[in-house]
């Protein structure tokens, strides 16, 4: 299942796809997971578009890309005030497969700027973006997107979007079958993954808890998909698209795989930064563990990434009891 997608022409092999995740995804832990592969793409953190226009592609951390990491999707946070002209121009300055446009964050910091979900409900400016991207760019678009706002009245607002997707160029949507107030807070509704597909000549990739090969295997609502996306299971068990993609398992020696993203984290970003960082993975990463809370609330105490380093050791060396890789608790 999910062998490969066709965007554009272009082959991903396999169809699967690391989530954009503000804080995890950047070139550190993309780095990491090149190491250990099975994925088809990989995605940046949401960017901003008025930033990119300032950074130095090649050094930020952000957009920073290394050969070894293979296909990358660059997602961009837009609200349309952007130049998107000038953005455009600067696009070939990364080596991107396609670029992605954030149309599904909720978080109320990126409504407020116009973005995310505010841009995704904002129907005329939300045309005015894809149109102002596709005057610029002629490459690969993608969009990434929620179910809307309203539990009881979404499809056919949703349904003017996917043809406004189709018009504008648009060659894949990705979509996270939650609504914008629900942020985490229950399942995604996986169900709604076969309608989405038919009302669409576009490809659809699916996203949301997404935990082990287990919970799609023989799940009807999976089947019409042309590709999955994987989240925040992807930072607790970076190895995991090996276990999807059927390779070789491996044997995880959890000490040095956190040592490693710790050392390509420092590589890639002063440390005032990288204390975040390494702050944000390690939430995830401590849900291996039973008492994995424990780990995090110790590196709370750290006041740099040496102390986050320490705390971390010292609870590995005590030799943890691994947790289960199903129904991992998340919020």
């Amino acid at each position: 299942m999910f062998e490969s997608i066709l965007i554009n022409g272009q082959e991903i092999r396999p169809a699967l796809f690391l989530a954009p995740m503000a804080g995890v995804t950047h070139s550190a832990f993309r780095r990491l997971l090149a190491d250990f592969g099975g994925y088809g793409a990989l995605f940046t953190e949401m960017l901003s578009a008025s930033a990119f226009l300032h950074e130095k592609p090649d050094e930020s951390p952000f957009t920073r890309r290394r050969e070894a990491e293979g296909q990358v999707f660059y997602q961009f946070r837009i609200s349309g005030d952007e130049d998107i002209a000038a953005l455009c121009r600067r696009l070939p300055l990364v080596t991107s497969t396609a670029v992605d446009l954030n149309l599904g964050c909720p978080a109320p910091r990126i409504q407020a700027q116009a973005s995310g979900c505010a841009l995704f409900r904002d129907f005329a400016q939300l045309r005015r973006v894809l149109e102002g991207i596709r005057q610029h760019y002629a490459g690969t678009l993608t969009v990434k997107i929620r179910l809307g706002d309203d539990p009881d009245h979404w499809r056919e607002p949703l349904l003017e979007r996917l043809r406004l997707f189709e018009d504008c160029g648009v060659h894949a949507i990705t979509v996270h079958p939650r609504f914008s107030t629900e942020k985490l807070k229950r399942r995604a509704r996986w169900h709604e993954f076969p309608w989405i597909a038919a009302h669409t000549r576009l490809p659809i990739i699916g996203n949301g808890d997404v935990c082990c090969p287990e919970d799609i295997a023989g799940n009807p609502d999976f089947a019409p998909l042309a590709g999955l996306m994987l989240g925040r299971i992807a930072a607790v068990k970076p190895w995991i698209f090996r276990e999807f993609a059927g390779l070789p398992a491996l044997a995880i020696d959890y000490q040095e795989v956190w040592d490693r993203l710790y050392r390509y984290t420092l590589e890639d970003m002063p440390a005032e930064r990288a204390y975040g960082r390494l702050k944000e993975f390690t939430f995830y990463f401590a849900k291996n563990f039973f008492f994995g809370h424990e780990m995090f609330k110790q590196i709370q105490k750290a006041r740099d990434p040496e102390g986050i380093r320490v705390a971390v050791t010292a609870f590995l060396a005590a030799g943890p009891q691994l947790s289960s890789s199903r129904g991992l608790p998340f919020s």
